[in-house]
């Protein structure tokens, strides 16, 4: 029977995505506020190319559109 390590399947935060960085499936990083995981090894592909990133959460508000809510 196969034995699967339950640590090795989890996301690998990077921080502030940089161009010259080498990223690989599932690093994430941060931009603009909004974060995005890697799902194609990648380096100096910016995280708006969809076919090395996928965004994960969108940037939400800065607390001063009280007015729209």
């Amino acid at each position: 029977m196969a034995t699967i390590n339950l640590g090795a399947i989890k996301f690998n935060w990077k921080g502030p995505y940089v161009n010259s960085t080498q990223y690989t499936v599932d690093d994430v990083v941060s931009s603009g506020g909004s974060s995005y995981v890697c799902i194609l090894a990648s380096q100096g592909n910016a995280v708006s190319n969809g076919t090395y990133w996928q965004q994960m959460s969108a940037a939400g508000t800065n607390g001063t559109d009280v007015g729209t809510t």
